[in-house]
């Protein structure tokens, strides 16, 4: 349908395939696009919510949940197939394919245009590809265009059409949600009840955006959770923490550590409301947390020498069982509750601890379960000496 786009949501992971899959899902296209008759090849589902009431003329979002993945994959393969066409004199098989798969022709609005509207990044890179660029010159690290190169490499006049003929012959289930009658958190969880595919950090993501509407989701990505995601990592490393960065700030809050696969279980029961306080008032200090959290990864970033000195030192040690602790004194150092001095003395005596410890012989991983309590045994009043008092009866 012309007037009918696919809108890849803030809240999904970003477009992850890597040439493997890529050529798995081409070998399949090519093994059907082969044969005679009408054999299929089923990929998956589909999931989409839609808000139910349409207005003629408008362009039907249909906000994708779950296949976004195989859903990017195809469509770049349509985009290495209509630039193959458009540059082999074969005008009419490329219209074809851009006027009913790549866009929708007869919608004036750019941000509409597109079949499938990605989120910021992998939508740039899809703009720039469908223009009169060429691929290699896009300035910017991109698996989407990393895949384009791949298929366009690929395809020449032999297989053209048993490509194109195979991904008609592409098999997936549809499902069709509405908003606020359907249940699309619970149906993402059974989607992916294995848990292998999403990161726990993912799921809470979803959990925290999906219920929103798809403006409120960019405002509260935006403001909160982009900011959690970019703090939460080692410079010049791609790798997210967020996974970590929870656990330790769930494991403060609950005085309990949750399994590492049980980290969204333990968010979801602790922020079973998602109101307007949550998002005011938790999210924001989840988001001041990763912005101390990525001192605690990155100690150069902490302006004071004399803390990055000791941040440093406690990252040299390894000692990240203490992050937990650290994290809330950090916090009431920033806002001004504990002076320099005693953050700093804090520091050194979670450093002195553990080397005692580790002198005696001490199991080291009791460590976890004393850092896991200590900062609610913490005196406002009397900041140091309670810490100290706390640990000396602690084994």
């Amino acid at each position: 349908q012309n007037k009918t786009q696919f809108v890849i949501p803030v809240y999904q992971r970003n477009y992850d395939w890597t040439e493997l899959q890529c050529r798995q899902l081409l070998m399949d296209i090519l093994d059907i696009g082969a044969t005679d008759g009408n054999d299929t090849h089923f990929i998956g589902s589909i999931v989409f919510i839609h808000d139910g009431v349409h207005l003629a003329g408008e362009v039907k979002p249909l906000v994708i949940i779950d296949g976004q993945q195989r859903l990017t994959t195809i469509t770049i393969l349509y985009l290495a197939l209509f630039k193959f066409a458009l540059h082999n004199d074969m005008e009419e098989r490329a219209a074809e394919i851009n006027d009913t798969i790549l866009i929708n022709k007869f919608v004036k609005e750019d941000s509409s245009k597109l079949k499938l509207k990605q989120t910021d990044n992998n939508s740039k890179a899809m703009k720039f590809l469908m223009g009169n660029n060429k691929p290699e010159d896009y300035p910017e690290y991109s698996r989407l265009r990393d895949n384009y190169l791949f298929f366009s490499r690929f395809i020449t006049s032999d297989n053209f059409d048993i490509i194109y003929s195979g991904l008609s012959r592409l098999l997936f289930v549809q499902i069709s949600l509405e908003r606020d009658k359907d249940d699309p958190q619970r149906i993402f969880e059974s989607l992916n009840s294995t848990g292998l595919e999403l990161s726990q950090a993912d799921l809470i993501r979803n959990y925290i955006l999906m219920g929103l509407t798809p403006k409120e989701q960019t405002r509260v990505f935006d403001e909160y959770w982009e900011v959690i995601e970019n703090n939460a990592k080692l410079e010049n490393d791609d790798v997210s923490k967020v996974d970590e960065l929870i656990r330790d700030y769930m494991t403060f809050k609950n005085k309990k550590i949750p399994n590492k696969n049980k980290v969204y279980d333990e968010f979801k029961q602790k922020f079973k409301t998602r109101d307007t306080e949550f998002y005011s008032k938790t999210l924001s200090e989840l988001k001041e947390y990763a912005i101390l959290y990525n001192k605690l990864l990155n100690p150069h970033r902490e302006i004071e020498k004399e803390i990055s000195r000791e941040l440093k030192s406690i990252k040299q040690l390894e000692i990240n069982v203490s992050y937990p602790f650290i994290l809330p004194v950090y916090f009431d150092y920033s806002k001004g509750e504990i002076r320099k001095d005693d953050f700093i003395k804090v520091l050194q005596i979670i450093q002195s601890y553990t080397w005692r410890r580790f002198i005696l012989g001490l199991a080291p991983s009791g460590l976890n379960k004393i850092f896991m309590v200590l900062y609610s045994d913490i005196e406002k009043s009397d900041y140091i000496a309670s810490i100290e008092r706390s640990l000396v009866k602690k084994r």
